[in-house]
């Protein structure tokens, strides 16, 4: 009795330890020492990255295409997160990456590259291999990996000022190609290559759609280099964004193009001091007349599709879009010199497309991650505490209303039309109302017996605006539209009290226009 005692008293210790062990797992850095013992890291060394130093090794020892794929992301993720351990291994898990690069499965290839990528951003890595990686990078195009050729450029952009240096001696072929001569243009080779990559295939979109997601991914580190990029940027917006083959990618890749201009302005505004801010200027100047006037030339095709939303000249009488506007932010401050980066012309392109796509294509301002981010980038560059303000056309608005009341006036297309239309009023200029305000009232007139309660706070704000703008202007208040506009409106209120329609609505129109009726 006493033994099956002690050995039942035995069997519950050993139960107990074993909870013990389930319920105190080891912690995450316990496990990776574990993992990452000699002994482990031997085995993977010879059955992995020894196993597989030549063509024919290769074809012995792992024959299966996705075996192979999980080997080479996990040497990439031991790069990344065990460098220390993998150090003195690191040349021979270098010629297992650049063996798998030669492979015919583009998904191999190119995990290949985020193990060199990875490789190149751990340890010091020759030059030669380091462009040959890049190069590659740049020139793949198969959107099945597009993924991952873009994982391997973001890890290997950051590094390459750092282990190619600058300025650094690029090939002469590729500096005599984009600069048009022998002589060095003084550019990071990274950056030629880049250049060089749009240059060659700037009719393909497929072929440069990676380069321009790596250069408004990286804003700091081609913000040197803007003037390079600047023009090919801008010009590829619209086949980005209305020809009949853009997709949500290519949609949402315009819209960071968009914001990635903002945020290159606000680096450029934020290295201006009071004491440099003129020396800025005519450096930027210098450095950049060129690229700025060659797109003027090369690219006023480009522009002149959305011309026609605004006004032709500024406010001295010159044609807009010159890139030295006499125009001034509406607060009054005076930028420090010419902002040849975002020139006029190009705020009025960026916005004329922002208009076309949110007023008229409607299965893309509807999608809830593109709408509201074209809508507020519309507004970053209307601000007028920023930039001069605009004269913007309703062209747009009135096609889209056009559209939107054949098919029955869908709410969800007015509120979405008043919204735009309501971000655009709220910067503009009373000189601007005045000329609008008959397309503005005749807006409103279509839009206000729309029984929603999001449309009705719209049209609230919008005919609060014009009241506003009308009593605050003689030739307005005394002109027939505005009368009618009042006629109209009293009207429609007393009908809708009398009737008791749409008491909301008409309840915020009389509290927001009532002390001008």
């Amino acid at each position: 009795m006493s033994g099956s005692e002690d050995s039942g008293e035995e069997a519950e210790s050993d139960v107990a330890e074993k909870r013990g062990a389930v319920s105190s797992p080891l912690s995450s850095e316990r496990r990776g020492i574990e993992l990452l013992r000699g002994q482990v890291m031997s085995l993977v060394h010879q059955r992995v990255w020894i196993a597989h130093m030549s063509p024919s090794a290769q074809t012995s020892a792992v024959a299966k295409a996705p075996l192979k794929l999980e080997l080479v992301q996990l040497s990439s993720i031991l790069i990344r997160h065990a460098t220390n351990a993998i150090a003195d291994l690191r040349k021979d898990i270098i010629k297992f990456g650049w063996l798998f690069i030669r492979n015919d499965d583009i998904m191999i290839k190119n995990a290949s590259y985020v193990l060199v990528a990875q490789f190149i951003a751990a340890f010091d890595t020759p030059p030669k291999i380091i462009l040959q990686a890049y190069s590659s990078l740049l020139k793949a195009h198969h959107v099945e990996s597009r993924f991952l050729v873009r994982q391997a450029l973001d890890i290997l952009l950051p590094v390459l000022p750092v282990r190619l240096g600058h300025p650094t001696n690029a090939p002469q072929q590729v500096s005599a190609d984009l600069t048009g001569g022998g002589a060095s243009s003084g550019l990071p080779t990274w950056v030629l290559l880049a250049k060089r990559v749009l240059l060659d295939h700037s009719a393909s979109l497929a072929h440069t759609t990676h380069v321009y997601q790596l250069i408004a991914g990286h804003p700091s580190i081609f913000f040197p280099y803007r003037m390079q990029f600047a023009s090919n940027l801008i010009g590829i917006l619209q086949r980005m964004c209305l020809t009949h083959s853009a997709t949500s990618e290519t949609r949402t890749l315009a819209l960071d193009i968009m914001e990635l201009f903002l945020k290159w302005h606000d680096m450029l505004e934020s290295t201006r001091s009071p004491s440099s801010s003129t020396a800025e200027g005519e450096e930027s100047h210098q450095n950049d007349q060129a690229h700025a006037s060659h797109e003027a030339s090369g690219n006023s095709g480009n522009s002149s599709t959305d011309r026609h939303v605004f006004n032709g000249a500024d406010a001295s009488g010159n044609p807009a879009g010159n890139g030295e506007s006499s125009l001034r932010p509406a607060n009054g401050n005076t930028p420090a010199g010419p902002d040849l980066l975002m020139s006029e012309a190009r705020r009025e392109m960026i916005v004329g497309l922002l208009l076309r796509m949110l007023c008229l294509v409607f299965d893309f301002a509807l999608k809830p991650n593109l709408g509201p981010r074209a809508l507020d980038l519309l507004s970053r560059y209307l601000d007028i505490s920023k930039w001069p303000p605009m004269h913007l056309r309703l062209t747009f608005f009135e096609r889209s209303i056009q559209q939107i009341e054949a098919q029955g006036m869908n709410q969800q297309l007015v509120l979405h039309v008043l919204t735009v239309l309501s971000t655009v009023t709220a910067q503009m200029q009373p000189i601007w109302f005045e000329e609008y305000y008959g397309v503005l009232a005749a807006l409103v007139k279509k839009c206000v017996s729309v029984d929603n309660g999001q449309v009705q706070k719209i049209i609230a704000t919008l005919l609060k605006q014009l009241y506003e703008q009308a009593a605050d202007n003689e030739r307005l208040a005394e002109s027939t539209v505005v009368s009618d506009l009042k006629t109209h409106m009293e009207g429609l209120l007393s009908k809708n009290l009398q009737e008791s329609q749409n008491i909301y609505g008409t309840l915020l129109v009389l509290h927001a226009t009532s002390e001008y009726m």
